[in-house]
């Protein structure tokens, strides 16, 4: 359960936990998608409901993990556990192309909004066990989603 609440032992890092589960997620990430070609869609039209059931596991999977780490460790929401940030990652980079300026400007904008917890992120914190864990780190994927999408629509509109 430690193991996987720390999303593989990445929420043991000494420097910034949080940040380095995020980038475990990314990796995960880049790494399904080159696993599984067109398993993660890259557009709204390519959203298939297999992967729709992926993130609903994965989530399910992190309230169970968060929920068992916190006992175990006597700890709310304990640094160690980055599960939840890994998934975030997954909602940040929803419907989109893994193109390298989309993937770090998605990054950035999710540590930012998991780090600030704009309302009701802070609100959803405060949810009992793993739940509250893991549906801050879904409001901050939500977040940075529409940021990078209006980030990206602004771009195309601009003809940069």
């Amino acid at each position: 359960i430690k193991l996987l609440a720390g999303f593989g032992g990445l929420g043991y890092s000494p420097i910034a936990p949080g940040t380095v589960g995020a980038a475990g997620g990314a990796g995960w990430y880049l790494l399904l998608r080159f696993l599984f070609p067109g398993f993660v869609p890259e557009s709204w039209e390519g959203l298939r409901f297999g992967y729709l059931l992926f993130l609903a596991i994965f989530f399910l999977v992190g309230v169970q993990a968060a929920t068992r780490a916190e006992r175990e460790w006597r700890q709310r929401d304990d640094h160690r556990i980055v599960i939840d940030e890994a998934f975030s990652i997954f909602i940040t980079f929803l419907a989109l192309p893994a193109d390298a300026l989309i993937l770090a400007a998605g990054f950035v904008l999710n540590r930012i909004f998991d780090i600030i917890k704009p309302f009701p992120a802070r609100q959803l914190e405060r949810v009992p066990a793993g739940w509250g864990v893991m549906l801050d780190d879904l409001a901050a994927g939500i977040y940075s989603r529409i940021a990078l999408g209006i980030l990206l629509e602004g771009i195309r509109y601009l003809g940069v």
